[in-house]
């Protein structure tokens, strides 16, 4: 007996134990999370194309909502429409799209949007009459062209089932709704 320690007990002492992982537990690790990232890339795919779709909406929501605010509380003419410049209306479907107010014949700047290039954007039949111009009177009411409502549909082609936001201005209300728009993200109708 060693102190008060039994012999067999000094030879434990003496060994050392390695800490950390065996070659073989890293490489059934590695493999393992390679076989978990394989089934989680195409949803997160999706998911990543789903954001878009959602938040390009909500930002196109909230600029068509702006732009009918300003009108009634300027006592202005408001439009909301693309834009290659950020300034100016170029009267073709576009990603940017501005709100500025018209008072006195001076145009005023409100708000600049750009939804994500990856989507379709795709404007209904009134929109494309109107010059891609979405108006709203300082009553707050809606013109599009000669008509009194528009839509602008957003679709991401990669994603199935409701691919499609169709933001719509009608009289006095800016609604959305969801739909299933195909990957050839065919265009909105009008109400």
């Amino acid at each position: 007996m060693v102190g008060n320690l039994p012999t067999g007990s000094v030879r434990a002492l003496g060994k050392r134990h390695g800490k950390g992982f065996t070659l073989i537990e890293l490489m059934v690790t590695v493999a393992v999370l390679g076989i978990v990232a394989a089934i989680a890339a195409p949803s997160f795919g999706k998911m990543i194309s789903h954001n878009r779709l959602v938040s390009s909406g909500n930002e196109m929501i909230a600029a068509l909502q702006i732009a009918r605010t300003e009108a009634i509380s300027r006592r202005a003419t408001t439009t909301f429409c693309p834009s290659n410049d950020g300034k100016t209306c170029s009267g073709a479907m576009g990603s940017q799209w501005i709100v500025f107010a018209t008072k006195n014949g001076e145009n005023t700047s409100l708000r600049s949007v750009a939804a994500n290039p990856k989507l379709a954007m795709k404007p209904s039949a009134n929109v494309t009459g109107g010059n891609m111009r979405i108006t709203f009177t300082p009553s707050g009411f809606v013109q599009v062209g000669a008509q009194r409502s528009g839509t602008i549909s957003l679709c991401a082609a990669d994603v199935s089932g409701e691919n499609a936001v169709d933001i719509t201005a009608a009289v006095v209300r800016i609604t959305s709704a969801r739909r299933e728009a195909s990957a050839n993200c065919t265009a909105p109708g009008d109400i």
